[in-house]
């Protein structure tokens, strides 16, 4: 998947997942400049939900940008994550102040402590009164 040494020391998983926690905080404060601090000069982006969905470390400021128009008020919250390799899964929540919800499982690919690329597909925005709304796992 890269060339970057792969490792899987639970301080270089405490790192990728402080790295992304500072990617959501930029996209909730919609200052798209702070992105260059997370993210390689030769980042790629699959967002998979979308049709244009590709985007390149030069596109990044303008997506943050963009969402932020639409979603003034949003806030990530980080549901589960895994790591593996230079590979930092996360299973996550994006909420609206009018109670809507979505969705979302993002795979990032690490080079040193910056994301090189990742892969992200979200639901669409919904409100649910189910037990599930909240997107937390269910005990049978």
């Amino acid at each position: 998947m890269g060339d970057a040494p792969t490792s899987d020391d639970p301080r270089d998983a405490t790192s990728r997942a402080r790295t992304f926690a500072r990617l959501l905080e930029t996209w909730e404060s919609g200052d798209p400049r702070l992105i260059s601090d997370v993210i390689t000069d030769d980042y790629r982006g699959h967002m998979e939900h979308l049709v244009d969905g590709e985007r390149d470390a030069q596109s990044y400021p303008e997506w943050i940008r963009a969402y932020r128009a639409a979603n003034d008020q949003v806030t990530f919250e980080v549901l589960d994550q895994r790591s593996a390799g230079d590979l930092l899964w996360s299973r996550l929540r994006a909420s609206r102040p009018d109670g809507s919800i979505a969705r979302g499982m993002n795979c990032s690919r690490f080079q040193g402590d910056r994301i090189a690329e990742e892969w992200a597909i979200w639901t669409a925005w919904f409100t649910s009164p189910g037990p599930d709304a909240t997107g937390e796992r269910t005990q049978n």
